[in-house]
């Protein structure tokens, strides 16, 4: 073995502390860059994998009236239409003992189980539905604890109906239940005619055209509402899906995006630890530069050395990292896909994620070190055999000058003396605190950032006045429904909103979704339960007729301004010239609805659909607004309604729909708090490593405090101190710079996650957790250091070099 091995083995395994100390530090940060990256990449892939597998269907279209067979197989000979599959969906009511409180459920019915076209349902045990028997979505068994066998009570015309579950079954895609989602079950057509639904009627249509295109799939959805119409059967809503893509990937992709910028954060702050340790070891062996230099050495000869220490490290870093990370990526991603019903269980690996992190681990680390490196080997043979390395002339600025007389002045003499060696190597301790600052900031940030979020959610909801809605299953007469609820002592306030599908046609035109999807809604006139985000023109007058407010989505999609003449078609009911007066935004709306709801006056929506005091949804305001009280409400107008023979359809109390929604945002924080923890230990395995190389250099000073009697305890303490002193300076800066970049950081994080800037909200409680935080990773950090310190003999101190 050469004498530059030997240089390069001994610097690694005779200092296993130091390599220790820098190969984790690379490590965190490819860690946070592999598993981030590969999350990414696995759940986008997963996503899109699961749903081509899936045969997608390119339209899916509620129709608001129901069809035959015959009807849906004419449209089958539009050009361009693929193949056409009709299906069947009703909201219901179910309970699992008869104590138990009606849930809300959805039943699905395919007419052909074992022939289906798109969208394909997969039997996972059991038998397909048939007659009484009926099958459990298998997210639905797993969350709500229903398994084959079991049996389950309907609502059937007002009762308890007993039917039993005979498969368990795969949808494509059910909303989550652990955000909120109702429980699904599967009917075949006898099953499904207990609730009222026509055996050989249909209500939804699965659509494929060829040659698919986003252009043609609008063209043939206009051409169907076209045709569809003339038999006075209307278009509730239309979705489009790409074949290739999954709907949720347009979802996901902000999110992962804050994520991948977390990582590359993390990995900046494990370089700035690269370059600590870097200038740490030239800095302690410069006298052995010029060694090198003196017997012929080239400057290449001293890059070579320390460049492959380096790269030693990213190797290590990389062997450590890697499978971690990978068990991470993959574990996230299944539990991910998990929400959207995707099966994930055979071991993946990201190899985009394995690219990144082989640079990370090898070529970053060795671009940072070459500042340092290049610095060191520029030094003379004289300097360097004449140098006590960088920092030893501590004094000299008046910078040292000032830290020193402010430590002898205000500290005892073990701080004063700790407050000094701090600032021994400047370098290295702004290296330090550029970590553990970046890591408090994004700490600190990340939690005020959760706050925002719930601040945000509580400014919206706020402006919803009522505490419950009451979903009836028919539009009911609002006179006999507001009445019945007003008779109830609890109640303060009841309003009832009408809506009706409608399509937009502007100048003449289609427009850009072919009007497909909305619905217009009449709000009472001074209506104060409901207002939606407006963020543009106003909202109703009293006086207002042909009047709407649109959503800024759709108008933006549609190149419709304030101000403009819409048309809305009412099928069966013609079309009336509606003028738009305000646009609004709503933080909620899922982004595969293709239009938002138009409001209007409910008067002016009656004279247009020639269809008055009716309505379906009850909004309901209470005394108090108790969770508990809330529910007891609702249950008892649901009661109420029931005995009138006024058929319930669903219902949701305000608190219900606050828990769904803070469900889904939850999870967004819970990864950013993730990304901040391994910014914390990277900031934490930084400062051992600066006050362990503080312990070698010092290794003299160690003696000579042994020979003047300073016992263990007053040794470890100083490096403890110096530790807590790190902690609290960072900490010092991270109150300011938290501040400063909070809020535009909450706008970004706004825009990607609700494209509105968020109400901001600095959590103050935050920077006293990060102080706790940061003062404990000091003290643990410096623990290792200090016991090392006390292990240094007066002999061995006195021999080293």
């Amino acid at each position: 073995m050469s004498g530059v091995w030997i240089k390069i083995w001994t610097d690694l395994w005779g200092n296993k502390i130091r390599t220790t100390l820098a190969v984790l530090s690379i490590a965190a940060g490819v860690f946070a860059v592999g598993a981030m990256f590969g999350i990414a990449d696995l759940i986008r892939t997963g996503m899109d994998t699961s749903h081509q597998a899936s045969r997608p269907a390119h339209l899916l279209i509620h129709l608001s009236d129901y069809i035959d067979r015959d009807t849906a197989l004419r449209l089958k000979k539009i050009s361009g239409v693929a193949e056409i599959e009709v299906l069947n969906e009703a909201r219901v009511r179910y309970k699992i003992k008869p104590e138990d409180e009606w849930a809300k459920a959805v039943v699905v019915m395919r007419d052909d189980y074992e022939r289906q076209l798109f969208d394909i349902y997969q039997l996972r045990a059991g038998a397909w539905p048939q007659k009484k028997h009926f099958g459990i979505e298998r997210k639905s068994s797993e969350f709500f604890n229903i398994g084959l066998g079991d049996e389950i009570l309907f609502e059937v015309e007002g009762r308890a109906k007993k039917f039993s579950i005979n498969g368990i079954i795969r949808h494509p895609f059910v909303p989550p239940p652990e955000f909120g989602g109702e429980a699904y079950f599967l009917a075949d057509a006898q099953g499904m005619a207990h609730f009222g639904e026509p055996e050989g009627k249909y209500i939804e249509l699965r659509v494929q055209v060829a040659p698919y295109s986003p252009a043609l799939a609008r063209e043939i959805a206009a051409e169907v509402k076209s045709r569809l119409s003339k038999e006075g059967i209307g278009l509730v809503s239309t979705f489009y899906q790409d074949p290739q893509k999954h709907w949720g990937g347009t979802i996901m992709d902000s999110f992962l995006m804050i994520l991948k910028v977390l990582a590359v954060v993390s990995l900046g702050a494990s370089v700035v630890l690269v370059l600590n340790t870097l200038n740490a070891i030239i800095a302690q062996q410069t006298n052995q530069i010029g060694i090198i230099k003196a017997i012929g050495g080239t400057a290449g000869v001293v890059i070579k050395i320390y460049l492959a220490v380096v790269l030693v490290y990213g190797l290590l870093a990389l062997l450590l990292a890697l499978p971690l990370s990978a068990l991470v990526a993959f574990n996230t991603t299944k539990q991910f896909l998990g929400f959207f019903n995707i099966d994930y269980s055979v071991f993946q690996v990201s190899r985009q994620a394995l690219v990144y992190q082989a640079i990370a681990a090898m070529m970053v680390p060795l671009l940072a070190a070459l500042w340092p490196v290049l610095r060191g080997t520029a030094i003379t043979v004289r300097e360097a055999l004449a140098s006590y390395g960088l920092g030893s002339d501590f004094g000299a600025s008046w910078l040292d000058r000032f830290v020193e007389g402010v430590a002898q002045r205000f500290f005892a003499a073990p701080y004063a003396i700790a407050l000094g060696n701090m600032f021994r190597r400047k370098g290295r301790l702004i290296l330090t605190q550029v970590v553990l600052i970046t890591a408090g900031t994004m700490a600190v940030v990340v939690m005020s950032l959760s706050a925002s979020v719930t601040l945000t959610l509580d400014n919206v909801l706020a402006r919803n006045k009522y505490d419950t809605i009451i979903f009836f299953k028919e539009d009911e007469r609002i006179d006999r429904v507001v009445t019945l609820a007003q008779s109830l002592s609890e109640v303060k306030q009841a309003e009832v909103r009408f809506g009706h599908p409608a399509s937009i046609l502007k100048a003449g035109q289609r427009a850009k979704e072919a009007g497909l999807g909305t619905e217009l809604v009449g709000i009472p006139a001074s209506s104060a339960m409901f207002q939606p985000l407006l963020v543009a023109g106003r909202w109703l007058l009293p006086h207002d007729d042909r009047a709407v407010v649109m959503s800024k989505d759709t108008g933006d999609d549609n190149n419709i301004k304030l101000g403009d003449t819409i048309t809305l078609d009412l099928n069966e009911l013609g079309q009336d010239d509606w003028q738009v007066v305000g646009f609004y935004h709503d933080i909620f709306a899922g982004k595969i609805d293709n239009v938002d709801a138009l409001y209007a006056n409910q008067e002016a929506v009656c004279r247009a659909t020639k269809k008055y005091n009716r309505g379906r949804n009850l909004f309901v305001r209470t005394y108090t607004h108790q969770v508990d009280d809330v529910a007891a409400v609702t249950a008892r107008l649901k009661d109420l309604y029931n005995a009138g023979n006024i058929e319930v359809h669903s219902s949701q109390t305000a608190p219900e729909s606050r828990q769904e929604i803070e469900g889904q945002f939850g999870v967004t924080i819970s990864m950013m708090l993730v990304v901040a923890i391994i910014m914390a230990i990277v900031g934490g395995i930084g400062l051992m490593g600066a006050l362990s190389i503080g312990v070698v250099e010092r290794t003299r000073e160690i003696g000579v405090m042994r020979t003047i009697g300073a016992r263990t305890y007053t040794i470890m303490n100083l490096f403890v101190l110096e530790g807590v002193l790190q902690g609290l300076m960072s900490w010092l800066l991270v109150v300011p710079l938290s501040f400063v970049l909070g809020k535009p950081l909450s706008n970004a994080v706004g825009q990607i996650m609700f494209s509105i800037d968020m109400d901001y909200q600095y959590n103050v409680k935050a920077l006293f957790i990060w102080l706790a935080i940061v003062l404990i990773i000091s003290v643990l950090a410096s623990m290792v250091p200090a016991r090392s310190a006390t292990r240094i003999s007066v002999r061995q101190s006195l021999a080293y070099q």
